[in-house]
């Protein structure tokens, strides 16, 4: 499945969801084991915020489910998944060479470039 399938699928994904689900299925598309395995379930939108904060942030969560599974980027490329912060928050996100897609409110949303941080980014 390419990253365009992958997104375009997500356009009418109605599954309970939280800020890491996205890059998660797309990383368990491609072959590797599901990261947020232990926190899927959590989609209630205090304990979204409430758990990454109580691991000491999405990054630290997010690596302590990768661990070595994947390699830290630096030089992202297209289907890069990522922590971002944006607008004040922080978010999981895949890069499509362009824009980073993010899982919101209504649905897919795509994120330029500016006013986007990223924290940590992993190769899939």
């Amino acid at each position: 499945m390419t990253l365009g399938d992958f997104l375009q699928a997500q356009t009418a994904n109605d599954q309970p969801w939280n800020c890491s689900t996205m890059a998660a299925d797309y990383c368990v598309t491609l072959g590797h084991p599901d990261f947020a395995a232990d926190w899927r379930h959590i989609t209630d939108p205090g304990l979204c915020d409430s758990v990454p904060l109580s691991a000491g942030g999405l990054v630290v969560l997010w690596a302590r489910g990768i661990g070595d599974a994947l390699p830290v980027v630096e030089a992202i490329e297209a289907g890069d998944i990522a922590v971002v912060s944006a607008f004040g928050l922080e978010a999981g996100a895949i890069w499509t060479g362009e824009r980073w897609a993010i899982r919101a409110g209504r649905g897919l949303h795509f994120l330029g470039t500016v006013g986007v941080r990223v924290v940590r980014a992993w190769r899939p």
